[in-house]
């Protein structure tokens, strides 16, 4: 099989497995919840090249989340965890919360990798949330 092929039905086969992650986690969070989700969530621990891998898998889940209705960022962070341990990479869910400008209650969620945040950090100040305890 020629490399371009092969590289392309990799790429697919990547796209397809972040998809049904996005699509499991919409549908999980929206019958079953969060605490749900958490209690059935595999655990893995920190690998050395768990960054670069959990980047790369973030980008998928960021550019196909706009084909999964609602999925917000609770539901990309908790599909990147869950790809993430399965394939042996420890990574650490984060919840914030902050008082909009209008008064508003407003929370966000984000991935860590190694210390480093790999999901949810584009277009969002992450020093102006207020991270929950225990979220892992």
């Amino acid at each position: 099989m020629p490399a371009a092929v092969s590289g392309f039905a990799g790429a697919l086969r990547r796209d397809v497995k972040c998809m049904g992650a996005l699509a499991m986690m919409r549908v999980a969070l929206s019958l079953a919840g969060y605490r749900w989700i958490r209690a059935r969530m595999p655990h893995s621990g920190p690998s050395p090249d768990g960054h670069y891998y959990a980047r790369q898998l973030a980008r998928r889940i960021e550019r196909l989340a706009g084909f999964v209705p609602g999925a917000s960022c609770l539901t990309q962070a908790l599909a990147l965890q869950w790809l993430l341990a399965r394939g042996g990479h420890g990574s650490d869910l984060h919840i914030g919360v902050r008082r909009a400008g209008d008064g508003r209650f407003a929370a966000h969620a984000w991935v860590s990798c190694n210390g480093r945040v790999v999901l949810g950090a584009a277009g969002t100040l992450l020093a102006d949330y207020t991270p929950l305890v225990g979220a892992r």
